[in-house]
């Protein structure tokens, strides 16, 4: 790790509490437009399912006879009612079904989320947070007043937990997402006008980067 740097810690009613150091190997890099939308374009690229598909001239059923004879009859000639030229033909050069996989290394993976979270800081939009305090049932008005308090009530919430209390907790809230320390990406990341990670996911976060995950 780099240089460290320092940033606020708060409470769950959003007053400071001490301070954290924070890596400038994740929080200080410089913004790299290129390097996000390759990679944010991959993720979505990723979830495309490609099973689109229209019947071409061979799949359409029936057609097997010539439709009427070749001279006479004033018309353009026809060779078969499976042409796309015809109601209930095949269509011509339409999608058919493909993988629209793409491939980014796990080096450009984490750049790209160290640019993200780097832009976040920037612009004071990561919170840090000493403990959200649950526990028991999942609460969504708890997660709700703690996200005002800090005011982030549009946030993507970061904590290293054994349980999904949290993430239960935090998905009804609209503008809102709990996700793992181990899964976080720059996609997750821009999607959400604030990041707030607890001290523990910040420390799973930058073991992850030392890891090169």
């Amino acid at each position: 790790m780099g240089n460290q740097m320092e940033i606020q810690v708060k409470d769950i009613q959003g007053k400071a509490v001490k301070k954290v150091a924070l890596s400038s190997d994740i929080f200080g890099v410089e913004m790299n437009e290129h390097v996000l939308h390759l990679v944010v374009k991959a993720y979505q690229a990723n979830r495309r399912q490609g099973t689109h598909a229209t019947k071409t001239k061979a799949m359409v059923s029936g057609g097997g006879k010539k439709p009427f004879k070749q001279k006479g009859t004033g018309e353009a000639r026809q060779g078969s009612t499976r042409s796309p030229l015809n109601p209930g033909g095949g269509v011509a050069h339409g999608p058919q079904p493909r993988d629209y996989n793409e491939k980014i290394n796990a080096r450009t993976k984490q750049t790209a989320l160290a640019v993200a979270l780097s832009d976040k800081l920037r612009h004071s939009r990561l919170i840090i947070v000493d403990d959200f305090k649950v526990s028991g049932k999942p609460s969504t008005k708890h997660v709700i007043k703690l996200l005002k308090a800090l005011k982030a009530e549009k946030a993507l919430v970061l904590d290293e937990r054994k349980d999904d209390i949290l993430f239960r907790a935090t998905r009804n809230i609209h503008g809102a997402a709990c996700v793992a320390p181990s899964e976080v990406n720059a996609e997750h990341v821009l999607r959400y006008e604030n990041f707030v990670i607890s001290e523990t996911g910040l420390s799973a976060l930058q073991q992850r980067f030392q890891g090169g995950k």
